[in-house]
C-alpha cells in the first residue's frame, strides 16, 4: 500500500502548480511516519489470552494430564510437557491466577521429580493434586465434545449433536470410517 501511494504521488497532476504539490520525499516521509506511529498498536492484539484459547488448552492439555492417573513413571516423564502447557495455557500471566499458577508449577516439579526417581506413588499423588487444583476433567474423549480428535469436521461447523441429527443412519461416519452398531448417536 505504501508503494502504491508513493507511485501515485511520484507524478505531478496536470494543471496543478508545483508549489501546491507535495514532493516525493515529503510524501515518503509522511507515509513512513504514519506507519511507524501505527506499529505499536499491533502489540495490543493478544489473541493468546482469549477465553477460547484458554478453554482449548484446558480441554486438550488437561485431558492428557487427567489420563496420567494410574500411569507408570515412564509415561509421566513422556507427558511431562503437558503440565507446563496446561499451566501456561490456562493460567496466563494475569494477577488473578498467579497463586494457582505457582501451585501448579510446584506440583509439576514434584510429579516429574518423583517420576524420575521411579516413585510411582509420589508421582500419582502430585498428579491427583494437580488435577484437583487445576480443576481438570477429561473432555477430549466425550462423543459430543468439540475437542474429540476423532471428529472429522471443521471447528466452525455446527455443534456435534446438530450434525448427528442430520446424518441419520450414517452417524458412525463422524467418528469411525466403518459402520459399527450405533443407535441414536450412542454405542450399543
Amino acid at each position: 500500500m505504501l508503494a502504491v501511494t508513493a507511485a501515485l504521488l511520484a507524478f505531478n497532476a496536470p494543471g496543478m502548480a508545483p508549489e501546491s504539490m507535495m514532493s516525493r520525499r515529503q510524501a515518503f516521509t509522511s507515509a513512513a511516519a504514519a506507519a511507524i506511529a501505527a506499529a505499536p498498536l499491533a502489540a495490543f492484539a493478544d489473541g493468546a489470552a482469549s477465553p477460547a484459547v484458554r478453554e482449548r488448552a484446558r480441554a486438550l492439555y488437561g485431558s492428557r494430564v487427567a489420563r496420567l492417573v494410574g500411569a507408570s513413571p515412564e509415561a509421566v516423564l513422556e507427558e511431562k510437557n503437558m503440565f507446563t502447557l496446561f499451566t501456561t495455557g490456562v493460567y496466563r500471566s494475569d494477577s488473578a491466577s498467579k497463586d494457582k499458577r505457582a501451585k501448579l508449577t510446584a506440583l509439576t516439579k514434584t510429579a516429574v521429580a518423583a517420576a524420575k526417581k521411579g516413585d510411582s506413588a509420589g508421582a500419582q499423588a502430585a498428579i491427583k493434586e494437580f488435577i484437583a487444583v487445576g480443576e481438570i476433567k477429561s473432555v477430549d474423549t466425550l462423543e459430543l465434545s468439540i475437542y474429540n480428535p476423532k471428529q472429522r469436521r471443521n471447528p466452525g461447523a455446527p455443534t456435534t449433536d446438530t450434525i448427528l441429527d442430520q446424518m441419520g443412519s450414517q452417524k458412525f461416519a463422524l467418528y469411525e470410517p466403518v459402520a459399527k452398531e450405533y443407535t441414536g448417536g450412542k454405542k450399543k
